[in-house]
């Protein structure tokens, strides 16, 4: 009787801290989630991140899913989203790469922003507004439409913009 009562714990424990993984991507509609989530990768979620990592990005970004940013990034759709996926085998074979879906009459299309690579600590994506931004290298960039930030915390991070239909980049941290 007293091992079921543990089991029976167990499992109420293992559902909340599952819903609580779970409700950073209940925003993401299903079809773009299976279209990310192929060939074993997965999208970021909170606990994936290193504890110095989750609490500087809780500070600065509360609320937000740090695996997925939700924008008007692309020419080709409205909506579009961010998407940072990881991969790993344990703790020390860690891959992460960065993609952006688009849905456009109900189908589905990924284009790799970052190749995959292999890191210690994944990276986070975020959306910035339209607006004029300059990189510290000094490169400026005027953007009519969403942007999105893949920032590695405490490290580096690079904007991605659309001009035109090319995807263009500049280094805003180092």
């Amino acid at each position: 009787m007293k091992l079921n009562k543990w089991v029976l714990v167990a499992t109420l424990l293992s559902n909340g801290v599952h819903a609580r993984a779970e409700s950073c991507l209940n925003s993401m509609p299903d079809t773009v989630r299976s279209t990310a989530e192929q060939d074993n990768w997965t999208i970021l979620q909170p606990q994936d991140l290193p504890d110095t990592d989750l609490k500087i990005w809780k500070n600065a970004h509360q609320g937000q899913c740090p695996g997925v940013a939700t924008g008007n990034f692309s020419p080709k759709a409205d909506t579009s989203f961010v998407i940072a996926l990881i991969q790993s085998d344990d703790q020390k074979n860690l891959l992460e790469k960065v993609v952006l879906v688009t849905q456009k009459k109900g189908q589905s299309e990924t284009a790799v922003v970052v190749s995959p690579m292999q890191v210690k600590s994944p990276s986070v994506v975020w959306k910035l507004p339209p607006g004029h931004y300059a990189g510290i290298d000094g490169t400026k960039a005027g953007i009519s439409r969403d942007s999105f930030v893949v920032e590695k915390i405490n490290s580096s991070a690079k904007q991605f913009y659309y001009q035109g239909n090319r995807l263009q980049s500049f280094v805003i941290s180092r």
